[in-house]
């Protein structure tokens, strides 16, 4: 190990609980959550005198970060008895009490307090009232990578590059967070912002018992033409979901087992299958030179075909109910291909009232073949689609000491802890997956093939829409996305719509600083997509 020293694991058992049906579940998913309504609360945590353990047991970058803080102290930069407070939603509390419990042991000096909101749309309206009232009633804000573009501009995201270069969070080496991840969530026009908390990067995932049954295998063969298998392309994921959804097999429950469930529902989720097939299909959200959408086009039509090919083999629900829906009926046994966030693999290995423990398994987004010189080529990538990040306020005190817990909270060892104690975030350092003596406890966590195949899915992962506005075009496409399979609209209107819907919001908040923010969140994308964008002449 380079940068990790890790000796102190005894995370507890995951604490947030959500109801689906008649189904208590784990959750891990970053998203406005209807049902989180209770209202908000101020948690602060006592800090009393301790000895400190010795130091030499942490993580040189948690090390850095409690140093740092001790020399503010000494200094009198900041006072004893000073308390931080941390805006966040109220699903990652569990997380963050584990981070200020392990703080404690190391900064007795500092205090820190939660102030801890019901839903995101609630941490996203106090965030975005505090740019405006610039009251400094936050240090940190745990804050969606989709509204980075917002937190910036609107001035409440405080530019972290001095500290990110003074202290040293360990975003180089072994255990840096795994690339291009670490760079898209933390990084706006080329400045540090944040520090990653989180990794939501979509994986495929599947029932292995049916794939690997013998009988559906010969089956398969004997209709296709080829061997049944975990697809590698989306026409590949239609030929699986139409099979196993003319099986009609039955649920222990009693329901009917889809082929296929993707996200086509109409709050906010449609947009991220749809993004997934278009830009493995080589296509591109903006033009790099004018910012003009470049949504309406061949590669759109293409999202939505396949879309609408895949429609008959999943439950209707995937066009009305909302996205935990998806994760209700694969636990339960009724659906084959699907993919969400890693916290429906933690619920289908780990859910007392899961049907489908031991046949979970996991793999890589299906992908497109494009032409590309002449060459058939497999393009893959995987959406990372609302990611929670950390933000130090403009407006705080403290900014350094706010600065210096987020490096201690994401440190190495502190990190897998923090992500070990709660289901909202995620895994994201590369050596939680390489490191034995953090892989064991990754594993615990998450299973053997999760963990496995997530490494690449985060090397595959692109950018959200991490500009100003994100939310706004993300609700303009998922409106778009859910009309057409709903019915209600045909897929020409649809792009149309979104183009001149997406125009809009780009002029609105000026065209060159939109142009600006794209042009460097676009060179963050995965190699694999930027080969394709060449090959299509929309990048040099």
């Amino acid at each position: 190990m380079d940068e990790e020293k890790s000796k102190r694991f005894d995370p507890s058992r995951r604490q947030f609980l959500i109801t689906i049906g008649s189904t208590v579940v784990a959750l891990g998913v970053g998203y406005a959550l209807g049902y989180l309504t209770k209202p908000a609360e101020i948690v602060t945590k006592t800090i009393t005198e301790t000895t400190p353990p010795p130091i030499s047991e942490l993580s040189p970058v948690a090390q850095r970060a409690v140093q740092g803080i001790r020399k503010l102290i000494d200094d009198g930069v900041i006072p004893r008895g000073t308390t931080l407070r941390i805006l966040h939603v109220s699903g990652s509390k569990a997380q963050l009490d584990k981070a200020i419990e392990l703080w404690k042991k190391y900064v007795p000096d500092v205090n820190i307090e939660l102030v801890t909101q019901g839903t995101e749309p609630d941490v996203y309206t106090k965030a975005m009232n505090e740019a405006v009232t610039k009251t400094g009633a936050y240090d940190i804000v745990t804050v969606f990578s989709t509204w980075l573009g917002d937190m910036v501009e609107s001035g409440l995201a405080k530019d972290i590059t001095s500290y990110f270069n003074k202290y040293d969070p360990g975003y180089v080496g072994t255990c840096a967070p795994i690339e291009p991840l670490g760079s898209y969530t933390t990084l706006y026009k080329g400045s540090r912002y944040a520090l990653t908390l989180d990794s939501d990067v979509f994986t495929l995932t599947y029932r292995k018992d049916l794939l690997n049954n013998q009988n559906y295998k010969d089956e398969f063969k004997s209709i296709y033409g080829y061997d049944l298998k975990v697809p590698d392309t989306w026409e590949e994921v239609i030929d699986v979901a139409e099979f196993f959804t003319e099986k009609n097999l039955q649920s222990p429950r009693g329901g009917k087992v889809w082929g296929a469930y993707f996200y086509a529902e109409p709050a906010f989720a449609a947009y991220i299958t749809w993004t997934n097939i278009f830009l493995e299909a080589g296509g591109i959200l903006f033009d790099l030179n004018t910012m003009d959408p470049k949504i309406d086009s061949p590669e759109g039509r293409y999202a939505f075909d396949t879309l609408l090919k895949l429609k008959p083999y999943m439950p209707p629900e995937a066009v009305s109910a909302s996205w935990a829906d998806l994760y209700d009926k694969f636990i339960h046994g009724e659906s084959v291909l699907t993919a969400a966030w890693p916290s429906l693999t933690k619920m289908a290995i780990s859910s007392p009232d899961s049907v489908v423990k031991n046949a979970t398994g996991t793999a890589l987004m299906p992908g497109v073949k494009i032409e590309i010189n002449g060459t058939p080529t497999l393009i893959r990538a995987s959406p990372n689609p609302v990611n929670w990040v950390g933000i130090v306020s403009n407006y705080s005190r403290y900014p350094e000491a706010a600065y210096l817990f987020l490096q201690f909270m994401t440190a190495p060892d502190i990190g897998l802890e923090v992500v070990l104690s709660g289901v909202i975030l995620d895994l994201y350092r590369e050596c939680w997956f390489t490191d034995p003596n953090y892989r064991a406890k990754s594993v615990e966590g998450y299973g053997e093939e999760f963990v496995n195949a997530y490494m690449d899915a985060l090397k595959y992962s692109y950018p959200d829409f991490i500009i100003r506005g994100g939310p706004e075009y993300t609700s303009k496409l998922t409106t778009a996305v859910n009309a057409v399979l709903a019915g209600t609209m045909d897929p020409e209107t649809a792009l149309s719509n979104i183009a001149s819907d997406w125009d809009s919001i780009t002029k609105k908040y000026g065209v060159d600083a939109q142009l600006a923010a794209w042009r460097s969140i676009a060179q963050l994308f995965p190699d694999t997509i930027k080969t394709a964008w060449r090959a299509k002449g929309y990048m040099p």
